[in-house]
């Protein structure tokens, strides 16, 4: 890496660490601009020395140059302040990018990072809830069910048969992953379906 930045005249590299400690120890000792960081180290790691250089030294920016492409990474070095994230895989001459622009105090994420990211979220975002899985019937019954009816009177007030109330309970109890009628009725309580 050292080697790499050399050929570079916009980067003047001051020092280098083994470990999470050395780096918190060369920082203090040299102050430089920028950090490049490994999570994986011994010592402390990068999430760690991390946290510690940004409030200790909060002007030094910090990029994070790793093998791991994954998003509970990529959010705890960002939780504790660093202002890049790339993979070892990435060119020499996109490295300089963005060393260039994390020094100019931009973010910057490499390509594969940003699609991890992108991925992870678009994931969350599609899943459904247990409270948006459940159709406007069920929502419905197990109102009623949270309101203490028996079977027969749910069924009476909602014009259906007590059978089809049994079956809408079940499908409730299995979509929900719920066990009894207690249960569903804390679920009721939990998701505001009612006060």
């Amino acid at each position: 890496m050292k080697a790499l930045l050399k050929e570079f005249s916009c980067v003047d590299v001051i020092g280098d660490a083994m470990n999470g400690q050395q780096l918190i120890d060369q920082v203090e000792q040299l102050n430089p601009d920028l950090v490049l960081t490994d999570i994986q180290m011994p010592v402390k790691d990068g999430i760690e020395a991390t946290r510690e250089i940004h409030k200790r030294f909060p002007t030094v920016k910090v990029i994070a140059l790793t093998m791991l492409n994954e998003t509970l990474y990529i959010k705890k070095m960002l939780e504790v302040g660093a202002s890049g994230y790339i993979l070892k895989t990435v060119s020499k001459e996109e490295l300089i990018v963005a060393i260039e622009k994390v020094a100019a105090g931009e973010k910057y994420f490499s390509a594969e990072v940003t699609a991890q990211l992108i991925n992870n979220f678009s994931d969350k975002s599609s899943a459904q809830t247990p409270a948006t899985s459940i159709t406007k019937r069920e929502k419905e019954i197990l109102i009623l069910i949270a309101q203490g009816l028996t079977d027969k009177e749910i069924a009476e007030k909602v014009f259906l048969s007590p059978l089809t109330i049994i079956t809408h309970r079940k499908n409730l109890l299995s979509k929900l992953g719920l066990k009894n009628k207690v249960e569903l009725t804390r679920f009721a309580i939990d998701n505001n379906f009612i006060s």
